[in-house]
């Protein structure tokens, strides 16, 4: 089953487009007063929440995979998973508070909802930001081959040594097992 993963960056780009655009689409949707842009951005909204609740359980899954854990590592993954947790919370609430609206979505309502979706936005891609980190500066979940550092499949000792030429071909003197 560890073969499966680490799937979780495959799926984390979807709330964030999703999540970013159902705030960008409502919010033109109130600028220029056009109902289909407000369509579009609640189905956003929709598709991005079921979307945040698959990258938080990959996520999940995945956490497991990224060993050992530096301290400051530690402290990213821990922030990261606590505002994933926060964003898809807050994603949920706010479909919930936009079915809450249907009819009367106008005026104060839908200027507090956009407000709201702005918010959530701003936290899944600084959720996201948090990801980027650690894998560009600690590397986490950086592959070898098709196996994950620190996955149990890949055993220290069978890391390269030396860094690959530019073809992509280890030095003939690395040791690197397989």
């Amino acid at each position: 089953m560890n073969t499966l993963f680490p799937n979780h960056p495959a799926f984390v780009h979807f709330p964030l487009g999703l999540l970013a655009g159902a705030f960008l689409f409502e919010l033109l949707g109130l600028i220029f007063k056009k109902p289909a842009l407000h369509d579009i951005g609640r189905a956003n909204l929709f598709l991005g929440t079921l979307a945040a609740l698959v990258a938080v359980g990959t996520g999940l899954w995945g956490v497991g995979l990224v060993t050992p854990k530096p301290h400051e590592l530690e402290k990213l993954i821990d922030t990261h998973q606590s505002l994933a947790f926060a964003g898809a919370s807050l994603a949920v609430v706010m479909c919930m508070w936009r079915v809450s609206l249907r009819k009367k979505y106008e005026g104060g309502a839908r200027a507090m909802f956009v407000a709201g979706l702005g918010a959530l936005a701003a936290l899944i891609l600084f959720t996201g930001h948090l990801g980027g980190r650690m894998v560009y500066e600690h590397g986490a979940a950086v592959t070898v081959g098709k196996r994950s550092f620190g996955s149990p499949a890949l055993p220290k000792e069978s890391l390269p040594v030396t860094a690959p030429d530019a073809a992509g071909a280890a030095p003939a003197d690395s040791q690197v097992a397989h």
